[in-house]
Parts: C-alpha cells; structure tokens; sequence
C-alpha cells in the first residue's frame, strides 16, 4: 500500500545534531523537535567520520527518549556511505537522511541495504524511512524518477546551500525568484509522489535571525511546504510553529466545512462565505487543515508524555 507520507506524518522540524558532540544528543529530547537527526555528514570534520559512526547506535536511544523520530544524515560517498548504513541501521532508528542523490538507482541500492539490515537486526521489514537531499543540478533534472523510485522515501528537500553553490547562485534576497524554481519543483515532485516537502525559503544558516527565519518558514508554509531543518535548537518551536494551522486558520477552516456542508443539505455543491466561492476544493482544504492540526496535537502530546518520563528517569 502506498503511503502519502505528507498528509499522514507530521514532520515541522528537524534538528541537526553533530554526532560527534556528545553533549549536544544528551539534549536532544528535550528539544521537541519533531525529528532528530544524527549527522555523520557536513557537520563532522573528516578526521572524526569513522569514529563517530561507531557510537550512532548508543546515541539512538538517548536521542529518541523524548519521542521525536530519530534519523541519521550519512555521508552519500563510496568510501563511506554503506559503512554509515551499517552503523546506523539499529532499533531506535526511523529512516536516514540521504544527501546529494542524483538518481533512482541510488536510491534503490541504499533501500536494498537497508532491507538486509532491517531483517539482520530484528526492525520491522519497511520500517527505515528514506529522506531525499537533492543538491545538485543533475539530481534536479531527475526530481521525478527519484521521487517516486520507493516507497520508503518519506521526505523530499533542496539543500539550498550545495545546491546554490553547484548552480553558482549566490543565496539572498534578490535571488530569491531564482531560488523559487527549484524549491518548487522539489515541492511538486513530493506532492506528486505522496512525499512531505522540506525547506525554508531562505538558508538554515541564518539562524541567528530569528525575525527573518520565523518569515522564511512561514512563507515556506504558504507555498505548500509542510517542514524544514534547522541547525539551532532555539529554531525548533519557530518551525513548529511557523508549519502549523493558526488559530484563525482553523477557526476558517470551521466556517468553511460548516457553510459547505449545509449548502449540500440544500442540493447544491457550492456556497459563499465573507463574499467568496465556497466549493468542494476548499471543504477538502480545509478538512485536511483540520485534520493536520488533530495530528500534530497529538504527536505534541506523545513528545509531552516521552519528555515527562524520561525527566522523571533521570
């Protein structure tokens, strides 16, 4: 069965952590960050890679304690990218983030790896998701086919920076209408796909700006994104919130169902309401604003219950 990853997993935020600093996984659970995600990638000096990897599954468990999903970035090179897998394919895992991928055979051969995992290690067969990274011009031209190449890829984003620096654009304001090219192209393949689309518009690396990174996500989200990642746990609860149904949203969203479905009592399949059409394109817009907020409550109360019992543990 195919699953529409963006309407059935919530996923507002990933924060970023450097495997390689202990301190910083030790907290993670207190972050509520809807994801966390083990980075054995940019964030880790080459030096360290090797190493690092080795302790991916003891760090699984205490990155997860306070109910995010816990991910792994792994380095998507041939001398690294199976030995990543390798280290980081244990219980406590929810999927690995998969970088630079520039086609669907890329794809399906780390799907392959992670199946044999899967089934070495005791994880329930398809558990193991797979976000996609593209970062480059040729995985852009491939969008579709890597999309759509399993049925474990959860999540398609842009990585703006690599991306940016392989197209020799410079990231900034004013090119922001040809940043918007790519980043919605990325959101049309995962829409098309049944796939959460990622992404800010604007850069991660801005997030000592929280006025402007607060305006990238919430512009993110009126453009059809439904997450991003962030490098800063002080980031976390703007994404959250930036990637949620306001209250006016859902108040809306109310109105809208109610008017429609009286008008379909009366025999008619369209209605107005604050001097506009009303017809079946916003009552199934706004059942799912309805629906989005009724699961991200709820996965707000299981990170509530995993945060209290694991404070309660220590």
């Amino acid at each position: 069965m195919t699953i529409d990853y963006a309407r059935n997993v919530i996923r507002r935020s990933r924060l970023i952590m450097p495997a390689n600093v202990p301190r910083f996984v030790e907290k993670a659970f207190l972050r509520n960050a809807d994801a966390i995600v083990l980075d054995l990638e940019d964030s880790v000096p080459d030096s360290e890679k090797i190493a690092t990897r080795e302790r991916i599954r003891e760090l699984l468990p205490v990155a997860g304690k306070g109910g995010s999903d816990v991910l792994v970035r792994v380095n998507h090179t041939a001398d690294l990218l199976l030995g990543d897998l390798e280290a980081a394919i244990w219980p406590g895992i929810d999927g690995v983030m998969l970088p630079k991928v520039e086609s669907a055979g890329e794809v399906l051969r780390v799907e392959e790896h992670i199946s044999t995992l899967e089934q070495k290690r005791g994880i329930r067969s398809g558990h193991v998701k797979i976000g996609i990274i593209i970062e480059t011009a040729k995985g852009m031209l491939r969008l579709e086919e890597i999309a759509c190449a399993s049925a474990r890829v959860d999540s398609l984003t842009l990585g703006a920076e690599d991306f940016s620096a392989d197209c020799g654009i410079e990231l900034g304001p004013e090119t922001y209408q040809g940043m918007l090219i790519p980043r919605m192209n990325v959101l049309i393949a995962a829409r098309a796909c049944g796939k959460i689309p990622m992404g800010l518009m604007g850069s991660i690396a801005t997030y000592s700006d929280a006025d402007q990174l607060v305006k990238n996500a919430a512009l993110a989200y009126r453009h059809g994104f439904l997450g991003a990642s962030c490098i800063h746990p002080d980031n976390v609860e703007m994404l959250n919130q930036a990637f949620s149904p306001t209250e006016e949203d859902l108040a809306y969203a109310h109105q809208v169902i109610d008017v429609f479905e009286e008008s379909i009592a009366r025999g008619r399949a369209s209605t107005k309401l604050e001097g506009k059409m009303i017809d079946i394109p916003h009552y199934e817009k706004a059942k799912l604003i309805l629906d989005r907020a009724n699961k991200i409550a709820q996965l707000e109360e299981k990170k509530k219950r995993s945060r209290e019992a694991a404070i309660g543990g220590l």
